[in-house]
């Protein structure tokens, strides 16, 4: 049966915060979309290709609606709910998943019994090619638009370039090979394109990324903050880079393009990117766009700009509760909750646990109720229109990726003397005692990846981290073992199985 649906991208003179709180410009809207379109994905009605994409204004609002892409649609998660809580979070062994109430396609990804019928998997490929078209059809239409100034039109090119390179990585991540696509195409050609190999993705990717440097700028004044940075360019193409490092690529010569790419960011540290002085600060939307390097724009008020990741990951609170909502929850404790594996990784004393993880709440009944739930970013105070209405941004990188990151490539150069310091500088935030420069680079390399784990909860960093390091098999069959679940994978789990309905459509081969 086929599945379709229809998703409304506001165009906005470009941010929906700090581009912000501003009047739409216009609506393109995408009709009903058959899985036989999931690779088009091409604006269809109302505003055709030839008579929209003529302008300046009109460029712009285009690439509004690719920045939109990665927002939720209140049926149906953005991003940040998609990709880095479902596919990646509930993945690993941050999450339990305790009962299947309902079918929930979460126990299903969490218990590794997810198949090709996986809803939020073919969700999750269509929302990332819907980007990917919308991309495609600017760059296609760019050349022929005039510009007033020329480095403003290098600037929204290069943008573009990056979000799409980003879209893709995000899906290889995913599912390993996906059809490259880099123009506009119809339905019969988008069934066509084969599977393309993973090195010559990552050969597009990076390609597109460092091409996009020279035309984005280092910071932007205060309508425009939330656009895509030199320094956000930098950092994809530091996670890119180590990621190929890693499994399954393991391509060795892009180590220490990682690490160029990750101490010119560095480098920026107080002029282009700020390390925040409190964990608790980087949570708090008030301080979108201040301490991220790149983050997905959220905004409440009804305009369907919200996320509603915080109430999916925490519970309805009684109305005595400081964190009360009184537009409710997705979350059941009874269900998926926050692990106790989790919980034990903190070490005493450790800041961030609090800001992270509770395990109680004041129920309905005004009751105390235990559950173990994420809260990092569920804010006291905030009056929602709906559930799905959250103001607060989603960090995609954070600087303090960057500097684990660099800590780990000056590791495996064999320099862990000089990579404690970057960890250091993280722990002493977190109110913990630094680490040894005498450390040997396996104790090092242990005390990172725990580091990573509690830096990074709920942001879905941590599953990717257990696949690149190739031990998820190890962790994740250790942590069914210690709760009697009956399951083991195998790296052949690392991917998900392709969308049935690409299957049908373009008959691809599918993930082992």
């Amino acid at each position: 049966m086929k599945t379709t649906y229809n998703k409304n991208i506001s165009l906005f003179p470009l941010n929906f915060k700090t581009f912000g709180k501003v009047l739409i410009w216009g609506t393109l809207t995408l009709g009903a979309l058959s899985c036989e379109k999931d690779l088009m994905l091409e604006p269809e009605n109302n505003i055709t290709q030839t008579s929209f994409y003529t302008t300046e204004l009109q460029i712009q609002q285009a690439l509004s609606g690719v920045y939109s892409a990665m927002i939720n649609s209140s049926s149906r998660g953005g991003f940040d709910v998609n990709f880095y809580l479902l596919a990646s979070e509930v993945r690993s062994n941050n999450f339990n998943a305790i009962s299947q109430n309902g079918n929930r396609d979460y126990y299903a990804i969490n218990r590794f019994q997810d198949t090709s019928s996986t809803d939020e998997m073919g969700i999750l490929w269509e929302d990332a090619y819907q980007l990917i078209s919308y991309a495609n059809t600017i760059l296609a239409r760019i050349d022929a638009v005039p510009f007033a100034n020329q480095a403003t039109k290098e600037q929204y090119r290069s943008e573009t370039r990056f979000l799409r390179a980003y879209a893709y990585f995000e899906l290889m991540r995913n599912f390993g090979k996906v059809p490259l696509i880099d123009h506009p195409v119809s339905p019969e050609e988008a069934a066509s394109i084969p599977r393309t190999e993973l090195a010559i993705l990552y050969d597009f990717i990076t390609s597109e990324l460092e091409a996009s440097v020279a035309g984005l700028k280092n910071v932007y004044d205060a309508s425009n903050k939330g656009r895509v940075t030199k320094s956000a360019a930098h950092a994809l193409l530091g996670r890119i880079y180590l990621t190929g490092n890693g499994y399954p690529l393991n391509n060795g010569s892009y180590l220490q393009k990682a690490k160029d790419h990750l101490f010119t960011v560095i480098q920026g540290e107080g002029q282009y990117v700020t390390f925040a002085p409190n964990y608790a600060d980087l949570f708090k939307s008030t301080n979108d766009n201040k301490y991220h390097i790149f983050e997905i724009q959220h905004i409440s008020g009804g305009l369907s700009q919200g996320s509603y990741l915080p109430s999916f990951v925490s519970p309805t609170f009684g109305s005595a509760d400081p964190l009360y909502n009184a537009q409710g929850s997705l979350f059941s404790s009874s269900e998926l909750g926050v692990s106790q594996s989790l919980i034990n990784s903190y070490e005493p004393g450790d800041l961030r646990r609090a800001v992270t993880v509770k395990t109680q709440f004041i129920a309905q009944n005004g009751q105390p109720d235990n559950a173990n739930y994420f809260v990092k970013f569920r804010e006291p105070g905030v009056v929602l229109t709906n559930r799905y209405d959250w103001p607060i941004n989603f960090p995609i990188i954070r600087y303090e990726d960057v500097l684990l990151m660099y800590a780990e490539v000056l590791n495996n150069q064999g320099s862990t003397s000089i990579a404690v310091p970057y960890v250091n500088k993280i722990r002493q935030r977190a109110g913990l005692a630094p680490l040894s420069t005498s450390l040997s680079s396996t104790d090092f390399t242990t005390a990172l990846r725990k580091e990573r784990r509690v830096e990074f909860a709920g942001e879905g960093v941590y599953w990717h981290d257990l696949v690149r390091w190739n031990i998820a098999k190890d962790v994740i069959n250790q942590a069914a073992a210690d709760l009697n679940y009956n399951f083991t994978i195998t790296t052949n789990d690392y991917l998900y199985q392709i969308p049935l309905s690409q299957i049908q459509v373009a008959g691809y081969e599918q993930n082992p």
